[in-house]
């Protein structure tokens, strides 16, 4: 029994020894293992403090110059999108608004008196023509008139004058005729009276003779007659070709005005484009006229978004100058703000776009963000330098790089707008864990 007893005791004690033994190693190996986990854990997260939060800063300026008017907001006041900024002095734009106003009113005026003068030019030119037309063929009638008229005229003329002709062929016979019966009848007489023959015949003689001498006076007073006759048709004649000449001319005359009517049928056309160029000159005037009034309208300076005013340069009565920054917006919205985390060169090895960050922003210590890595520069910082390194010198110095990383924050608000750009931050990147894919290919 006692025997079996202390062999029992002894086991236990041998037992109790070895575990004993065995302790040391048992810690060393747990040790190990939490080195190892340690050292995984350390190789797969990227930290680093030199990160700070940027923003969107906006510089606002003015698209005119002149001196302020009224002063709507001070350093670190909070505005929203369309609240007043400043005000600067309207009367010399509205004026300008006034006068372009004016032009324009000039213009269309101008425009609108041209539209209707081209409908009556055009009416007066063709009505012109069409007169000028009517005209040369009342003279082309008249010409042929004139001419007929001639030709009558001279017909008539000679027919009287062939008269005429054939009245004095005939004259020298009856006076011939005449003067026979004359002489019988003085023959006749003194043989009547001396009672040769009977008185009958003396008075048949006297008869004859008489007869002859009233054929004679006739056919003169015929013939003066005629002659009359053929000095009217010649005056008649002379005056007809005097009428035709004129009205010759008169028809040369008309057809001159044709064709000045016709080449003043061109004025409609000028008439058309002076009042396309008075068009163009309204269109110029609404542009000038829209032109004053976009610049009136530029008086009165607006905030474009929502932040915290900064950088306030203008002050009361201070002439602002156009194109010139007076003060600076700070969105806080974080669309507008995020962390560049600036990270070695040999932290980028297992740094991707998506992966989970852990932030931590100095100003608010009690609170880590969530962000995740957006995008990651092209270039580090010396790359964009004003001097960037030049190792092609000779003197060659190995410094390791830091490259600009973005990250963006998965809050949706700012915390009570607590975060601003330019503050100092810690950062860890979780290179096993991605919670978002990056909307655009950066």
């Amino acid at each position: 029994m006692s025997n079996s007893a202390f062999t029992e005791n002894e086991k236990s004690h041998a037992t109790k020894y070895g575990m004993w033994k065995l302790l040391p190693i048992a810690l060393l190996i747990m040790v190990s293992l939490i080195l190892l986990g340690w050292w995984v854990w350390r190789m797969s997260e990227v930290s680093t403090e030199n990160a700070y939060v940027v923003g969107n800063v906006t510089p606002i300026s003015s698209e005119v110059s002149g001196p302020v008017v009224a002063l709507y907001v001070d350093d670190n006041m909070v505005v929203k999108p369309g609240d007043p900024l400043i005000q600067i002095d309207p009367i010399p734009f509205q004026l300008e608004v006034d006068q372009a106003l004016a032009d324009f009113k000039q213009a269309k005026s101008e425009a609108d008196a041209a539209r209707f003068n081209v409908t009556l030019v055009r009416e007066d030119r063709i009505a012109l023509l069409d007169g000028a037309r009517a005209k040369m063929q009342e003279k082309e009638e008249l010409v042929k008139s004139s001419e007929i008229e001639i030709q009558t005229r001279n017909q008539i003329y000679a027919k009287e004058k062939e008269l005429l002709q054939s009245s004095k062929d005939q004259l020298p016979g009856l006076e011939a005729l005449k003067v026979n019966a004359g002489d019988y009848y003085v023959r006749f007489q003194r043989l009547a009276a001396s009672g040769d023959i009977p008185v009958q015949d003396k008075d048949n003689k006297e008869a004859v003779f008489r007869e002859a001498t009233a054929k004679v006076e006739s056919l003169k007073s015929q013939i003066s007659s005629s002659e009359k006759q053929v000095l009217a048709s010649g005056l008649q004649l002379q005056q007809a070709g005097v009428l035709f000449e004129q009205s010759k001319r008169s028809l040369l005359e008309s057809k001159a005005e044709v064709a000045k009517a016709q080449a003043a049928q061109i004025q409609p056309d000028i008439a058309m484009s002076i009042s396309r160029s008075l068009d163009s000159k309204i269109d110029q005037a609404q542009a000038k006229l829209s032109l004053a009034r976009l610049r009136l309208s530029n008086t009165l300076i607006r905030a474009p978004q929502s932040g915290i005013i900064s950088k306030r340069t203008a002050q009361l009565g201070l002439t602002i100058n156009s194109r010139s920054p007076f003060l600076s917006i700070t969105p806080l919205d974080l669309d507008n703000v995020w962390v560049v985390a600036n990270l070695r060169e040999d932290q980028l090895d297992h740094t991707r776009v998506g992966q989970a960050v852990y932030v931590r922003v100095d100003a608010i210590p009690e609170k880590v963000f969530l962000c995740w890595v957006e995008s990651i520069s092209g270039g580090t910082g010396s790359a964009f330098s004003l001097f960037p390194p030049d190792n092609a010198t000779g003197n060659f110095t190995r410094i390791v790089q830091r490259l600009p990383v973005r990250l963006r924050f998965f809050d949706k608000e700012n915390m009570d707008t607590r975060i601003r750009p330019g503050m100092s931050c810690k950062i860890q990147i979780d290179t096993n864990k991605k919670v978002k894919q990056s909307e655009t290919q950066w």
